[in-house]
């Protein structure tokens, strides 16, 4: 039927003109590459930004009409030192897509004109005849019209980390990839067997060219980007109108238009927090190699502080929780159940040993110390046998093998016969266990052999389906004494003596179980999403915790037919989603989105790739395919799930800081904007409250290293027994009112230095405005403690005492101090000396100012 739908031969294949016909109409078998944008395209990008607008415009303010040429150069090396690391970033992750396609075959074994021949991979067509054997990449999807013990791995495509046994049987249109056994797949590998294919689809049409489609996505921007922006936009509007309504304030105050244009522009450009790029960079840049240090490599800076704000991780089975080697669990001999199969003190495992290590294929790799090659089944059996009582090489020379009958998918079973001591023979066996127990008719134990009762049978079968029930996958094995070699193997496959029923899994990581407690303690949901079945799915997660009893597992079946408006509204009531495609799990991270998580996606697939682009916050394994380490944000070095528990405390830590940050610039901002326009309103016809040169110092002074400092805040201890902050809006409802009250009450203390000085005093006018100007500095230098805090008892706090920012704020000071005191500061600044007794009021005021905002936001917004 497939090869009358594709216009093709079994036997002969495609003609060499029909194939070339195709080749033009169809394109070559290769991944259409996503040209993306260019370098150029990228650097500009980084551009594309309110605030970095603001800055730059800024920065043309300070230098062409202020002549403050040394501000400008400082705004525009923020602007630049941002737009070259964005662009280093994400010109990384351009990558993906010419990753996915060299993961494809280079030929393949192709029939044209009835003849066997090799092609180039990219030739291959629609209609091809391919052949495959074992060891063989898979070039293209295709129909399977043969197969001969034929198992694929295709973990990398479908998350699956069992080998697929194939056939050829007619199946349901409407099956998963995983599901689809008479197919193959690009990108695959034949572990076994041997099969001939009608290729179906090519290139892009191919279950991985769909992988490549859903790649080539737009990345959401991270909620402190799109808050930045969101920001960067408020403080644009808000400098535009403060300049025309100082400038106003001014000229109504006979001030020349000329000098207040100037002093409105420098308002403007001091209401600006143009340190705020480049403390967010520097914050997240320190992040970076915080998190490099404990096996957590960050590949686009503002992943460091969505991982922060995660609230899910949906994470892959496979690799991840499991550590990707399948291992016997447990053996059960004539119902005594052995959990500890390395313990060879207990003789009932002589004959198991024997019977698993002689009737395989597996194969300890040539050079390779503790490393075999061939079926993962096999290679589990092989590593219990070792441990015991003799290796495997050592017993096939003892007992060679005279013939077998390979492991058949109808017949679910392998036999091999074997010359045994005493120039007797022996069969040996292994299967699915409702073939090999119902086949015997006796069992072994310490007494010897014994007949296999109706009710031992029962024993046998009732321990194969609980192991099946732990999600185990089970195997039986047996033998049976022969006096000569028999004419047909098959015909003495009866009379059996059972040894054991063997169970085995992908081996559970130790530590996973620690991981997803602490994420859970952190407030973080655990979902596993992955490709293994229902019952394998659920049993991991019930022993790792991410399932329990008010939660229930999804199959991919269910899953795909549910509309995601639909699944949104019930994915909170999941925790495992199994037998999943890619776009499925494209759809779970969009429906747990939907319901306002921020989610991380962890994975090492191919299939994980679409996922860890939609995620807010990618995650793959450095063990993992090229495609999905260059589709994340973040890469884990070890492969350790727990690394992203620490990856996530880092990320708190980092957005705990920046808060801090932007609540102490914008307050700092807000303060020097209220005295300027208070200032106009109350002393406004004794002369300008700040010169424009002064604004540009306090925003030099204070937006600098004081908010680096604060950048690496040491973290609290109690970080990761708080829930995820989701919320990244720094100028919303009490935040809003915090940054306002804030900025009020500094500016209050600086007025009330000006009014002791003017008026208590007795100062001239400029000596009072040298006073407002010192306490502006001195407050806010302060207020940067006050923002460490955030509301919290300040003995709290100081858990670590932030050694940067007490050498921050001294350093400011001291500048500040030198402007005050020598005759160029003064010259340049219009600053006058300030005796002792008003630095004591200076003093005074400014931390009546800090105990103020303390208490007031403290007990009013918090």
């Amino acid at each position: 039927m497939v090869a009358e739908v594709l216009g093709t031969d079994e036997v002969a294949g495609l003609t060499e003109r029909e194939a070339r016909l195709r080749l033009e109409r169809d394109g070559p078998n290769e991944l259409a590459e996503s040209s993306g944008p260019s370098a150029l395209e990228l650097m500009i990008a980084q551009f594309n930004n309110v605030l970095v607008w603001v800055l730059i415009v800024a920065a043309f303010i300070s230098g062409v009409l202020l002549n403050e040429w040394v501000d400008t150069g400082v705004i525009l090396a923020i602007v630049v030192l941002n737009a070259v690391l964005g662009f280093t970033q994400e010109s990384r992750a351009e990558g993906a897509l010419s990753q996915l396609a060299s993961m494809t075959a280079a030929e393949a074994l192709v029939i044209r004109d009835g003849r066997e021949r090799r092609v180039a991979a990219r030739e291959v067509v629609a209609g091809d005849v391919v052949v495959l054997e074992a060891g063989d990449h898979v070039a293209t999807d295709g129909r399977l019209f043969e197969a001969v013990h034929l198992e694929t791995d295709e973990s990398a495509l479908t998350g699956e980390s069992m080998p697929i046994t194939k056939t050829i049987h007619v199946l349901s249109d409407s099956l998963g990839t995983a599901d689809r056994r008479n197919m193959v797949f690009a990108g695959t590998i034949v572990t076994a067997g041997r099969a001939r294919l009608i290729v179906t689809d090519t290139g892009s049409r191919t279950a991985f060219g769909q992988v490549a489609e859903l790649l080539d996505t737009e990345e959401p921007p991270t909620p402190l980007e799109v808050e930045l922006d969101r920001v960067g936009k408020i403080i644009a509007l808000a400098a535009l109108c403060i300049a025309i309504v100082i400038f106003g304030l001014g000229v109504t105050r006979n001030i020349a238009a000329e000098t207040m244009f100037l002093t409105a522009v420098a308002l403007a450009v001091a209401a600006i927090p143009e340190g705020l790029s480049a403390v967010v960079t520097v914050t997240l840049s320190r992040g970076v190699s915080t998190m490099a240090r404990h096996n957590a490599i960050i590949r686009r800076l503002p992943a460091v502080e969505g991982l922060g704000a995660v609230t899910v991780i949906c994470t892959d089975k496979t690799g991840t929780l499991t550590e990707n080697e399948i291992r016997v669990q447990e053996l059960e001999f004539a119902g005594h159940r052995v959990t500890d199969v390395e313990d060879g003190a207990d003789g009932r495992l002589e004959r198991y040993a024997r019977v698993a290590a002689l009737c395989n294929d597996a194969r300890r790799r040539e050079g390779g110390a503790g490393a075999f090659e061939g079926d993962p089944t096999e290679i589990a059996l092989i590593r219990s046998v070792d441990p015991i009582l003799v290796s495997a090489p050592v017993l096939h020379r003892a007992f060679p093998r005279l013939e077998e009958i390979p492991f058949d998918s109808a017949r679910k079973a392998m036999s091999t016969l074997h010359r045994s001591e005493g120039g007797s023979y022996e069969l040996l066996m292994k299967g699915a266990p409702e073939l090999i127990i119902e086949s015997c008719t006796s069992f072994e134990d310490h007494d010897g052999v014994r007949p296999l009762t109706e009710s031992r049978r029962d024993l046998a079968f009732d321990a194969a389906a609980r192991m099946a029930g732990d999600g185990l996958r089970t195997l039986a094995l047996a033998y049976r004494p022969l006096e000569d070699v028999p004419d047909r193997l098959e015909e003495v496959e009866v009379d059996l003596t059972l040894i054991a029923v063997v169970g085995m899994s992908d081996h559970i990581r130790p530590e996973a179980g620690d991981a997803v407690a602490r994420a859970h303690a952190a407030g973080i949901e655990v979902v596993m999403v992955t490709g293994d079945h229902e019952v394998t799915a659920t049993t991991v997660g019930r022993q790792i915790g991410v399932i329990d009893d008010d939660h229930h597992t999804m199959g991919g079946a269910e899953l795909r037919e549910l509309p995601l408006e639909k699944l949104s509204r019930t994915i909170e009531d999941y925790r495992v989603f199994a037998r999943v495609d890619p776009a499925d799990k494209v759809n779970i991270v969009q429906a747990w989105q939907q319901q306002g998580a921020i989610v991380a996606m962890t994975g090492d697939g191919v299939n994980d790739a679409p996922a860890l682009r939609s995620a807010d916050v990618g995650i793959a394994m450095g063990s993992g395919t090229a495609v999905a380490r260059e589709s994340s944000a973040m890469v884990l070095a070890d492969d350790n799930f727990a690394t992203i528990v620490e990856a996530v405390f880092q990320g708190r830590a980092i957005f705990a800081n920046l808060r801090k940050v932007v609540y102490f610039l914008l307050a700092s901002n807000t303060a020097e904007v209220l005295v300027m326009l208070f200032g106009f309103i109350l002393f406004g016809a004794y002369g300008e409250p700040l010169l424009a040169t002064q604004l540009l110092w306090i925003n030099l002074v204070t937006d600098g290293l004081p908010a680096l400092a604060l950048g690496v805040d040491p973290p609290s201890r109690d970080l990761m027994e708080q829930p995820p902050t989701s919320d990244h809006r720094f100028l919303r409802g009490p935040r809003q009112r915090r940054i306002l009250l804030q900025g009020l009450l500094l500016a209050l203390g600086a007025l009330a230095t000006f009014v002791y000085g003017y008026w208590l005093r007795d100062l001239s006018f400029p000596d009072a405005r040298t006073l407002l100007f010192t306490s502006l500095v001195t407050t806010q230098l302060l207020h940067a403690y006050n923002a460490r805090a955030e509301g919290l008892p300040l003995i709290g706090v100081a858990e670590k005492q932030n050694w940067a920012l007490l050498w921050a704020s001294l350093t400011s000071l001291t500048l500040h101090i030198g402007i005050v005191y020598t005759s160029i500061g003064q010259e340049l600044f219009h600053t006058t000396p300030i005796a002792a007794i008003d630095w004591v009021a200076i003093a005074a005021i400014a931390l009546a100012s800090f105990a103020a905002v303390r208490l007031v936001t403290r007990t009013a917004l918090s």
